[in-house]
């Protein structure tokens, strides 16, 4: 869903014109998952040196292009000091359900830490909140009354994306730039935006469940009757839509 969203723009036009004058860049992909956003840049720039660092190894895909490599990372400890000031380019997505509000600013001083003087940041990100649906249901106003309490009560920022950039700023990067981008336009992406929609309220209600911390949610089961009366409510004709929000800067030179 997120590349159709974007244009199929993996970078920003001057980040990826950039990126081509350098003979090798070298990129880094934190909280990389499978791997699938280093190995889509290495077949658009096969010039490109790639690392993507990930706390959780079991994600990372086998046979990957020879111009990347997937290893060990958490973005709140220092990274190896043999990689620091390296990169080109440090490339963040889809943090916001791991970072509470104040860790934004030291995370993001963390990866700067990768860059060279002049290097570039990009970061895409989304919210707590920022999937929004019409009319409003009973299944969905269920999920956000949750959401809103669990999310409150662990301390995240409730006002991502909109405060990614001044994050970035506070951290010391500069000459940056934004855009946001709305799945409310394009029809076409209605069934994956509900899709996302019902898997990431499954998720945080399985993450309800592990915490022990919700008395409305204690069992799995209890997150499926949810997440199943959401499903008849898209299948009713109920409307959803999704903003991402994409930041990008430098490293003051």
């Amino acid at each position: 869903m997120v590349m159709p969203l974007v244009g199929n723009t993996l970078l920003p036009r001057e980040i990826k014109q950039d990126l081509e004058f350098k003979p090798s860049p070298m990129i880094a992909d934190v909280c990389t998952g499978t791997g699938i956003w280093a190995v889509s840049v290495a077949e658009e720039l096969p010039n490109a040196q790639i690392r993507g660092f990930d706390i959780d190894a079991s994600k990372f895909a086998k046979n990957l292009p020879s111009n990347v490599q997937l290893q060990y990372g958490n973005v709140f400890e220092p990274f190896p000091s043999e990689l620091l000031g390296k990169f080109d380019l440090v490339h963040a997505r889809f943090l916001v359900s791991l970072l509470k509000k104040e860790d934004w600013v030291p995370v993001a001083r963390n990866f700067m830490t990768l860059l060279r003087p002049g290097g570039w940041i990009l970061w895409e990100d989304s919210g707590p909140f920022e999937f929004r649906v019409l009319p409003i249901t009973p299944g969905w106003t269920k999920y956000a009354k949750l959401s809103w309490s669990f999310c409150n009560a662990n301390g995240m920022d409730l006002r991502m994306p909109a405060t990614l950039a001044s994050h970035l700023e506070e951290a010391g990067f500069v000459d940056l730039m934004e855009k946001d981008y709305h799945t409310s336009p394009y029809e076409k992406l209605d069934i994956g935006t509900k899709e996302s929609m019902l898997r990431l309220a499954y998720q945080t209600f399985l993450g309800m469940v592990a915490s022990g911390k919700m008395e409305e949610m204690k069992t799995e089961a209890q997150a499926k009757v949810i997440v199943d009366e959401m499903r008849r409510e898209f299948e009713q004709g109920t409307m959803c839509f999704w903003t991402l929000n994409r930041v990008w800067g430098k490293k003051p030179a």
